[in-house]
């Protein structure tokens, strides 16, 4: 990238984004062609609605952020965006190409993650990110012809999987972020998870292993009760999403050969490996096939 590329506005949401997910800038290099700005300015358009929807605490500005977006977001329909972003979208969003009532569902989707109930299995839970990446997968099938459900699948098991990260903060805003039923099957309680244990050890080490198989498209295991169609077909999801998807796949099987499955995944969420940057190389060759 020149000096001049790297001052433009998208590259410095581009290196904004990359700062938080290092799979998202490696991914980058995979992209060629002239879809490349467009296909990075929409992952951080999503990036900006995920952070509104789950990492803001506060609820007013996380909902003054929403809100600006909503308003973003029909304007650019109508061909006067404002956001560097949506500019660098353009025409894509404009006229019919994304309804607006696409839109209104993005943003109702982030909102009911504010407030969301505990789930009473893995299902429930990945149902309940998909009220935000169904409506996000759509547009993106809209704007790259990619399979909406995959696109939506992998992205709430991207989410599950931060989620679980952020296990200590969720508990201290009231959240659940893991399956009542796994609590149960290890006798645990809300109050048990918020310190490292032989029991919460396991309860991690089965979870990873559901959402880190599935990530990686490497086992097919019918008894998993997350399932999103298409997620092992990297080539329904493109090259960005797919070498991000290998990359939080590795994490997740790293994190459940340790012996405190959590402390791990944190500290892998921050960097890339060698063996990340290999699988990466290996999912965008796939996703190019």
């Amino acid at each position: 990238m020149s000096a001049e590329d790297s001052a433009t506005p998208l590259s410095s949401f581009e290196a904004k984004w990359s700062a938080a997910y290092p799979e998202f800038g490696l991914a980058l290099r995979f992209i060629r062609g002239a879809d490349r700005d467009a296909q990075s300015a929409f992952a951080c358009l999503v990036f900006e609605i995920e952070h509104a929807a789950f990492a803001i605490r506060e609820a007013q500005p996380a909902a003054i952020k929403l809100q600006w977006w909503a308003e973003e977001l029909t304007r650019a329909g109508h061909r006067k965006a404002r956001h560097p972003l949506t500019t660098t979208l353009g025409d894509r969003l404009a006229g019919e190409a994304v309804p607006a009532e696409r839109w209104h569902e993005v943003v109702a989707g982030a909102f009911a993650q504010r407030d969301a109930e505990p789930a009473a299995d893995g299902a429930t839970l990945i149902e309940r990110y998909a009220d935000l990446y169904a409506p996000l997968g759509a547009v993106d099938a809209a704007l790259f012809g990619t399979d909406a459900r995959a696109v939506a699948g992998m992205l709430a098991l991207r989410r599950a999987l931060r989620e679980t990260a952020a296990l200590r903060t969720a508990l201290q805003d009231g959240k659940l972020p893991l399956p009542m039923d796994m609590l149960a099957t290890y006798r645990l309680t809300r109050g048990d998870l918020g310190a490292a244990s032989e029991a919460r050890g396991q309860l991690l080490r089965e979870w990873l292993t559901k959402i880190g198989s599935e990530l990686r498209g490497v086992e097919k295991v019918h008894e998993l009760v997350i399932q999103p169609p298409g997620v092992t077909d990297r080539r329904r999801i493109g090259v960005l999403r797919a070498v991000m998807a290998a990359v939080d796949g590795k994490r997740a099987s790293r994190a459940r050969l340790t012996p405190d499955p959590l402390a791990t995944l944190n500290d892998s969420l921050g960097r890339l490996s060698i063996s990340d940057v290999w699988s990466a190389w290996r999912a965008a060759r796939r996703s190019r096939a």
